[in-house]
Order: structure tokens, then sequence, then C-alpha cells
């Protein structure tokens, strides 16, 4: 499978190197940086041109123009994810269930990155940074009926991991009853006021009555308080599962204060369509159903919350040749008003990478990370939602997978 494949490369870097690149500080950019600025962008992104692909991270001093090239720059790093938070990036390797490696980097008086911590923790799938940017919940996901899933409460201040707790996954409910022999993978994890809320993908435990679709054809959220301790999970059949695995959380909270959820999809049942729930007073709202497949004649790939009701979605053929010969669009769909439209400015094929879409929100623009027709050249893309327009920024060169970007200050 494409995701195994791209899990392998995240958690495998060969010894082999590019010569120019560097672990000590390093500039990020194709030209000098800026020591006049103490603001820079870091990018996480994959080396297109060695005999196996290196995870690095790259500085930036804007992201609407401009190139960055592989060759002769970069931080090579352990992790294959990364996420800013309180100027700091922290990247986490997928090390297959075994002890992982987490490093932090910091901007340093030269405008460089220098690494300043680092700690040991085991292979993280799902990721939660708060929006208080004090801490970041780094779950690794039970992958049996028996084994729990694991959170850890990693300080950004401190560089170190405050606490773990085991969560029993045991989390499917159906009619308001639970289901003893499924458990649910959280594909990821959302902060919603004083609750987290966790999209489900439904997994049969091996024993008694399996369900025919495995209850993939069910939407499920399990809701917990701020601890992680779990309080009950809603269910609707009206649509899939919420998410996918190391790829799109699936959720968003829109102006208005309600949470819209969107399925993929991505299963062969009776009402597969890719379609947007409402989430209200943490139950589904029984009169809200969208069915965007229905509308755009092409299912949901991934998808962001933007800006005010608006969600830039990465649309792909439901058939998997004409997707992969097609490549993916973009569009942006208003879910108060269930008004969808196609993105302009999208001249060439993009790819799919697989692994993701990281939409990057910051002065009022955002930024999101396409791979062009050759593996070895993406751009940021800049989204203007209001106009439903899209065009290129900063060119990496030599760079894939892009896999997070943020903003450091000195």
């Amino acid at each position: 499978m494409r995701i195994n494949r791209l899990l392998i490369q995240l958690a495998t870097f060969s010894l082999l190197g590019l010569g120019a690149c560097s672990k000590d500080n390093v500039n990020g950019g194709g030209t000098p940086p800026d020591d006049s600025s103490s603001k820079k962008y870091v990018i996480a992104g994959m080396s297109a041109t060695a005999e196996e692909s290196k995870q690095y991270l790259f500085l930036a001093d804007r992201l609407d123009e401009g190139e960055i090239t592989v060759k002769g720059n970069g931080y090579e790093t352990a992790g294959g994810t990364m996420y800013a938070l309180n100027n700091k990036a922290v990247t986490f390797k997928y090390n297959r269930g075994d002890p992982g490696n987490a490093e932090v980097f910091q901007l340093g008086t030269d405008n460089l990155l220098k690494k300043t911590g680092a700690f040991n923790i085991k292979s993280v799938n799902v990721f939660l940074p708060f929006k208080a940017q004090d801490h970041l919940i780094a779950y690794n996901i039970g992958r049996s009926l028996t084994t729990p899933g694991t959170a850890y409460w990693v300080n950004i201040a401190d560089n170190r991991v405050d606490k773990t707790l085991e969560v029993d996954q045991k989390l499917i409910y159906v009619d308001g009853k639970h289901v003893d022999n499924y458990f649910g993978w959280p594909y990821a994890m959302f902060e919603f006021g004083d609750k987290i809320y966790a999209p489900l993908s439904p997994a049969y435990g091996g024993t008694g009555v399996q369900d025919k679709a495995d209850y993939k054809d069910h939407a499920f959220v399990a809701i917990f308080d701020k601890n992680l301790k779990f309080e009950k999970t809603i269910e609707d059949k009206r649509m899939p599962f919420i998410g996918q695995y190391y790829n799109t959380i699936g959720l968003g909270q829109v102006s208005t204060g309600d949470i819209y959820a969107f399925s993929n999809g991505d299963v062969e049942s009776s009402n597969n369509h890719s379609a947007f729930l409402k989430i209200k007073n943490d139950a589904f709202d029984k009169d809200y159903y969208w069915d965007v497949e229905a509308v755009a004649n092409m299912r949901i790939r991934a998808g962001f919350f933007i800006k005010d009701n608006k969600f830039v979605l990465v649309m792909v053929p439901r058939d998997a040749k004409q997707a992969e010969a097609s490549g993916v669009k973009l569009a942006i769909a208003d879910v108060v008003k269930k008004e969808f439209k196609w993105i302009s400015g999208v001249d060439t094929k993009i790819t799919d990478p697989g692994y993701g879409f990281p939409l990057f929100t910051t002065d009022g623009k955002s930024y999101l990370p396409m791979q062009e027709g050759q593996s070895s050249i993406s751009y940021l893309y800049v989204i203007d939602a209001d106009n439903y327009t899209a065009k290129r920024g900063l060119k990496l060169t030599g760079i894939k997978d892009i896999t997070g970007v943020g903003m450091l200050k000195k």
C-alpha cells in the first residue's frame, strides 16, 4: 500500500547523504539568510535527489515567492513529522513500535537552526498541538483489541514528556450500545473548548461476530476531556468514517462555533460518498447532511478548515487509475451555505504524495504544499479562499513529501 510505503520511508534513512547538507547550523534557503529578520519559516520535507530519501528542515524568509534548493541547504533530522509551537520545531521519528526519537530546534542568534533538545518517545502517529502552544499530545495507536493506546504530553518549554496515559481504545458504540469485539483507531485529535474530539476508524478485534463492512460505513467521533478521560462516542450512519491515517483530521470549527466533519468516502458501501456532517452540542446534527461527491463527481482526498465557514478540499476521482493519471484538484467548500467551487490557477498536474497536504495559515494567507508532475519539484501554493484561486509561491527544488510548515522567531 502507498501509505505503508510512505511510513517505511519515514522510518528509514540512509547513511549515504548529500555532502552539502549538514547536521550543524545551516541556511535553509537558496540565498544567504536575512540577518535583519527575527522571523523565519521552517519547512519539513524529504530530499528528492539522494539515492534514498532523507528528512530535512529548511528555512525560508517568505512563503509566497522565492526558491529553496536541497543542494547545500537543510538540517538533516531523524524525524519525519514536524510541528512548530512556541518558536520551536519538534520532529518525531516513526520507529515501527520501538522507542523513537524526538528532536527540538530553534533559531539561533545567527538566524540559523540550532538543535536545542531531544527526548525519547515511543513511535507515535497522532498529534494534537494545543492552541495555548505549551503542550502537544503525541499518541501511539494501540493495534489490537487488548492493546491500549498511549498518550504522551510533550512539554514544549522544557523539551520533555510530562506524563503518559494508557487509553482504552474499545470505543466503538452503535445505536448507543458498546460493540465488544471492535476497537477504534483514533485517526486524529481535535481541541474543541474543554474537550478533545477523536475521529475513529473501527477495527475488528478478531473474536465474535464481524460486521460485513467492519462498521467503516459509520462515522464515529470519541469525545474526551482535556486529560483524555473518555466521555462518549457519537455515531452517524449517513456517511463513512472520518479522517485518514497520517493524513487529515476530518474536522474543523467554523465561524459559527459549530464543528463540521467530513469523510473521504474511501470504502465500498451504499453510503460511501464523501460528505459533510455537523456536530453541535457534542452530537451529530440530524438535520444537516451535504453530499459533496454528488456535486463534484469526485471524492475528498484531504481537506482542512481555512477561514470563516470554508474548507479547502483536495479532490480525486474515485477510480484509482483515473486518480493516478489525472492527479488532484482543489476546491473550496462553504459548509454553511453548502456551496462548492473549484479553485482556479493550478495549471499543471498535481500528484498525490500519499502522506498528506499540511495546510499552513499565517498573516491572513494560507499555503498548501503540492508536488507537481516531477517528484523533485514542489511548490507552496498560496490559496485565496475568497476569490477561489491559487498561485505558486515558494519553489522547493529537490524536495518532496512536505510534512509540515511553521514559523519560528528568536
